[in-house]
């Protein structure tokens, strides 16, 4: 069995456990990827037992990620995370000109093609014309397939580096010129109130990448003025064999 790195714990009790998930690391193996490395199996390594994931973080996207440690308290916690919180922080491509909360609406299609609501909040965290970027804070209050990036890109403003729903073009010029070479979205907060025990209160320090990235940009101040935790030292990034991308 190899000897896998550990992921940062941001809050753990008896019945649950938050990490920091790194980018480029699966929360699970799936059908085209059932070797990779991911996050379950770290998980489990760490605490020395089963774990279940109460969500996912896309591929790329780095932050919180929470798991149950039996299956009793599984769904309970689903159902506790549905009622709570997640924050994310996104760095979008242009200057983002709405100083006020934004929210969106725009449905989503689940896995059977049904149209389903979806409604995610938008507020503006920093913003430059030179290099032309956005920092965006978003919390999302459902919970659809690429929520957050596809209700940044409705607003015109998609994540630097996604692939999926964003600009090829300025995608490649981040890419070779900086070290922003993968999604520019963080899961930086979760609360959630479980019906048992403590409430569940995590932040997630950025990963290197991603800070040294952000502490370049022109807004920097700003956005650690509203969001005080960006500044917390940030995390380095494990060294593991990625799969290509899912």
């Amino acid at each position: 069995m190899p000897i896998r790195p550990t992921l940062h714990t941001l809050a753990e009790t008896d019945h649950w456990i938050v990490v920091a998930k790194p980018p480029r690391l699966l929360v699970h193996r799936n059908a085209h990827h059932p070797r990779a490395e991911a996050c379950l199996q770290w998980v489990r390594d760490q605490v020395g037992g089963r774990v279940y994931p109460i969500h996912r973080l896309d591929f790329q996207t780095s932050g919180c990620l929470l798991f149950a440690k039996t299956r009793s308290w599984a769904a309970p916690l689903q159902q506790a995370l549905a009622a709570g919180q997640k924050t994310y922080v996104a760095f979008v491509r242009g200057h983002y000109s709405n100083d006020s909360i934004a929210t969106v609406t725009t449905p989503m299609k689940d896995d059977n093609g049904i149209l389903k609501a979806a409604e995610s909040t938008v507020v503006l965290l920093g913003r430059s014309h030179d290099p032309r970027c956005s920092l965006l804070k978003v919390e999302p209050k459902t919970g659809r397939f690429h929520q957050v990036r596809r209700h940044v890109r409705d607003l015109h403003h998609p994540c630097i580096g996604d692939s999926d729903h964003g600009d090829t073009r300025v995608n490649r010029w981040w890419r070779e010129n900086t070290r922003a070479n993968r999604l520019g979205l963080h899961c930086l907060r979760l609360t959630v109130d479980p019906q048992e025990g403590p409430p569940i209160r995590a932040e997630c320090p950025l990963f290197d990448d991603q800070y040294e990235v952000f502490q370049s940009m022109p807004w920097w101040q700003d956005a650690v003025a509203k969001e005080p935790g960006l500044a917390n030292n940030p995390l380095p990034l494990p060294r593991y064999e990625e799969p290509n991308e899912e």
